[in-house]
């Protein structure tokens, strides 16, 4: 598990895509940080290269069209036993907040259920 925050760098930014429900932290020692959604846990991904800013870094994935990021916000991705429950009742909400759609469906603005990004996020570590 990588920690958020360290004694030589602390966090800039959070952001998620809301179509596969990845969610990046960005540290401002210039490392980036992957939200497992089953564990919880954030686990070193990658680096940002040299000659990029963490400024542009982040700009560049906000602002991509159709890349469904945005910033993340505490609370925006449900507890693994939330999505449990929402697989187990048969109704589920979507990565964008629509609520009351299929666990393995998609919400009217094609933003998958948080069901259906679990299985895959637990597929593919």
């Amino acid at each position: 598990m990588a920690k958020c925050n360290t004694a030589s760098a602390h966090e800039v930014a959070r952001i998620i895509n809301l179509k596969t429900g990845t969610a990046l932290l960005i540290r401002s020692d210039r490392k980036i940080l992957r939200r497992n959604l089953v564990s919880g846990q954030w686990l070193t991904f990658k680096k940002i290269k040299e000659g990029v800013s963490i400024e542009a870094f982040i700009a560049h994935h906000l602002n991509k069209p159709n890349a469904h990021w945005v910033p993340l916000k505490r609370g925006m991705i449900p507890s693994f036993e939330a999505i449990s429950r929402m697989e187990s009742n048969g109704i589920a909400e979507a990565t964008d907040g629509c609520e009351h759609i299929e666990p393995d469906g998609t919400c009217i603005h094609g933003m998958p259920a948080w069901t259906e990004v679990a299985l895959r996020h637990g597929f593919a570590g």
